[in-house]
């Protein structure tokens, strides 16, 4: 979203006025980031549970006085809410619906879909309170906030079929995938002499338990039987420590240790140059309704770098590289991810030729300027052509 609006979406002249969420302790304030006017709610230094109900009501205060301030101030010509801001979803929309402008809704993850189906895996009272939330947010979201929004923006082709399936109409919808940034396609070209590191295989994203990255170090095992000279680099954390020790050690009962490396988190330009090093790069989301609705960055940023890829079939994926005939696509399985792994290692011109094919589909399909010139032709439909 920072590369979308606080870059691209200035250079076809939209202001932007940002409400966000804080990540650590400090007041209720308006500020400044990149151009934009940003407002922030207040946080206070209270850990725990109460901590965080705290600071659940502090935000709910902090975003009344911004609903406050739409009404009453500066009018803008679209509101746009994204994700879980549902109090604001409802303020934003009546905020919109007063001063005359336009409300869109911004969903880039099923959270409502992703509660319930962690209560699926939960007992007692928990998978109770999951399913509640998970139900009750479901019925808000797709029975309210999109059925009043004039636009809504999803994350993917899947997700609009989805959603669409839940009773919003096609016509109201737009898909943004992920992308990235045009600057990207610039670094390669400074980078290209750096070199590939032989047998180097690269997952670079979340170790989150969620994701069954497990399947990938299983997987490794039987690369290791077929080509000693594999290297398998994780680059990557998950969302507590205990995700990275749980994969660490089934490495270490696999006897895998010399030859997975976990670099933890990194800058992005260092997990660039982890994937730009790489015979082979792998993408493997877990196949389930609620990560089929998701668009991998990995997956073009791979692309983009030029490197020969293994991804399993997940929608977007299986049409990425169908079209583009940059990887492999493959199954979701252990022995599967293997044997197309091996594949490219083993036959190192096809590797290639598959890479080189990368760059320019993202080039002509995923850079962010290209979206954002796709968001704002939307906007502009939806004021009536105004500029």
């Amino acid at each position: 979203m920072e590369e979308l609006f606080v870059r691209q979406m200035q250079a076809h002249g939209v202001e932007v006025m940002w409400s966000m969420r804080r990540d650590r302790a400090g007041p209720c304030l308006q500020t400044g980031y990149g151009g934009q006017e940003v407002h922030l709610p207040l946080r206070l230094p209270v850990a725990g549970g109460a901590g965080k109900a705290v600071n659940r009501i502090a935000q709910y205060v902090c975003e009344v006085g911004l609903f406050l301030s739409l009404l009453f101030g500066k009018r803008f010509d679209i509101v746009q809410v994204r994700d879980r801001r549902y109090l604001f979803a409802f303020l934003g929309w009546v905020a919109a619906r007063l001063r005359g402008s336009r409300f869109v809704f911004w969903s880039s993850y099923p959270f409502p879909e992703h509660l319930i189906e962690m209560a699926a895996g939960r007992r007692g009272p928990g998978r109770v309170v999951y399913w509640l939330r998970g139900r009750l947010s479901w019925f808000y979201l797709y029975r309210f906030v999109m059925a009043v929004a004039d636009h809504v923006f999803v994350q993917s082709e899947q997700m609009l079929r989805d959603v669409a399936r839940y009773g919003v109409p096609v016509a109201k919808m737009t898909p943004v995938p992920m992308g990235v940034p045009p600057h990207l396609l610039d670094w390669v070209a400074t980078h290209a002499g750096e070199g590939v590191q032989s047998g180097k295989v690269v997952y670079v994203g979340t170790l989150a338990r969620v994701r069954r990255m497990d399947q990938i170090i299983e997987a490794f095992r039987l690369v290791r039987q077929r080509n000693a000279r594999a290297h398998l680099f994780m680059v990557g954390a998950g969302d507590s420590p205990a995700e990275r020790a749980e994969l660490e050690a089934l490495t270490q009962r696999l006897g895998l240790t010399d030859a997975v490396t976990f670099t933890g988190f990194v800058p992005m330009e260092e997990a660039w140059r982890h994937a730009a090093s790489a015979e082979v790069c792998v993408s493997p989301i877990y196949p389930s309704p609620v990560l089929n609705a998701g668009s991998p960055t990995k997956l073009v940023e791979y692309m983009a770098l030029g490197r020969p890829l293994v991804a399993n079939d997940h929608p977007e994926q299986a049409a990425i590289l169908a079209e583009s005939g940059a990887g492999l696509c493959v199954p979701w399985g252990v022995e599967s991810f293997a044997d197309a792994i091996c594949e490219l290692l083993e036959n190192p011109e096809k590797a290639r030729a598959m890479g080189s094919r990368g760059p320019a589909w993202v080039a002509a399909n995923r850079t962010y300027d290209k979206l954002a010139a796709q968001v704002h032709a939307r906007y502009l439909e939806l004021l009536g052509g105004e500029a």
